[in-house]
């Protein structure tokens, strides 16, 4: 199974928060789009952090030639 995108995953986390700011949005709904978020929020983190490290290594691997 292939990992998801980070576009994708940002596109979830954008419709989690619409659906936090939802008045109509029950507190059972809430606190599992809260949870998700968090846990979606971590994941893009990781992610990009890991994007920014390997575009340094690129950096510097085409400053060494």
């Amino acid at each position: 199974m292939s990992e998801i995108k980070f576009e994708d995953k940002m596109n979830k986390l954008k419709t989690i928060v619409e659906q936090l700011d939802n008045e109509d949005t029950d507190l059972d709904t809430s606190i599992k789009l809260y949870e998700e978020g968090l846990k979606l929020s971590k994941e893009l983190k990781l992610q990009l952090k890991s994007f920014e490290e390997k575009i340094d290594n690129i950096d510097k691997e085409n400053n060494n030639e």
